[in-house]
């Protein structure tokens, strides 16, 4: 067994030094795009007509390692519509930020967001009042939550580079505004 282990690491070595490769890097636009390709960003709580909100991100955008060197951000402008009782529905821009550790699973090839933090919940015309931040706070909590739950960037196994490296159970690190999957430290 021990002898197989390390003829798997002779051969993803060789095959990735071949290749030229000993890392993959993912760009905060390779992160965006996965998410606005893969997740959905669409949440609702309470009951219509009584205490109703709707939630849906607009625009995402990824920052890596820039308010803290470990973490990565997830900007989010949302549109929310939240009614109250019988008055009208109230419309909301809501501007979020999230951020969190990405952790890299060697066995699917994928990217999580872990220890998620909810870092910015503001409302551009100033309408949040605590009844309606109550309101949405579970709606924009799922939306964390979706973070958290799913894959932020998947490894292609279709792609060389990127099945050979994530057979190979490579380090995730934080590097140049990048993450970074190395196989050598």
């Amino acid at each position: 067994m021990v002898k197989n282990m390390g003829l798997k690491w002779l051969l993803v070595g060789t095959a990735l030094a071949i290749s030229g490769c000993a890392s993959y890097s993912i760009t905060e636009q390779d992160m965006t795009n996965y998410l606005h390709d893969n997740v959905n960003f669409e949440q609702s709580v309470g009951i219509e007509n009584v205490m109703y909100a709707q939630v849906s991100v607009d625009d995402l955008q990824v920052k890596i390692g820039r308010t803290d060197a470990e973490r990565v951000s997830v900007f989010a402008n949302t549109n929310a519509e939240v009614q109250m009782l019988n008055a009208d529905k109230i419309g909301l821009d809501l501007a979020l930020e999230f951020s969190a550790i990405p952790t890299y699973q060697a066995e699917s090839g994928e990217i999580f967001l872990k220890s998620l933090r909810l870092e910015q919940f503001d409302e551009s015309k100033q309408r949040l009042t605590p009844e309606i931040k109550a309101l949405i706070k579970p709606a924009v909590s799922m939306i964390g939550y979706a973070l958290s739950e799913y894959p932020v960037y998947k490894l292609d196994s279709s792609k060389v580079q990127e099945a050979l490296l994530k057979s190979a159970e490579p380090k995730l690190v934080v590097k140049d505004n990048k993450l970074v999957i190395e196989l050598f430290n």
